[in-house]
């Protein structure tokens, strides 16, 4: 990951071991070609929790049964 701070943050990225970490997952080497290339994603980084300024693919909202 790479963060430049300012008065607007921009951040670019790549999982090489995949989002969960996990070895066991299939997914675990999908992107560590492209993360030894340097080739990075841009990231949102949003400015509040309603910060739709930018195209946001899913919303995961977490609790107790």
């Amino acid at each position: 990951m790479i963060v430049e701070l300012g008065d607007e943050v921009k951040a670019w990225g790549v999982y090489p071991g995949g989002q969960s970490g996990n070895p066991g997952s299939k997914y675990y080497d999908m992107m560590v070609s492209q993360w030894s290339e340097g080739k990075y994603n841009s990231l949102f980084f949003m400015k509040n929790k309603d910060d739709r300024s930018q195209e946001v693919l899913f919303d995961l909202k977490m609790g107790k049964k």
